[in-house]
């Protein structure tokens, strides 16, 4: 794996952790404001992971393919 496709990774798996976590919290200030319980919070969070994998695996694809193509 190169360095500008480490790049790429990181900087998509940093926009996914900081949209997470933004997501985390505001949902608990929802849920604490309205009195709700957090059980669905966790099924939400679990998600993200699918996410991060399938956005990882299209930038590794993409990659591979258009490295190949140039060589």
């Amino acid at each position: 794996m190169n360095s500008k496709n480490k790049k790429t990774l990181d900087r998509v798996l940093i926009i996914l952790a900081l949209f997470l976590f933004a997501f985390v919290v505001a949902t608990m200030v929802i849920y604490t404001i309205n009195g709700w319980q957090f059980d669905t919070l966790i099924t939400m969070v679990l998600s993200g992971g699918g996410l991060e994998v399938l956005a990882t695996a299209i930038i590794t694809i993409t990659k591979l393919r258009c490295g190949k193509k140039t060589e």
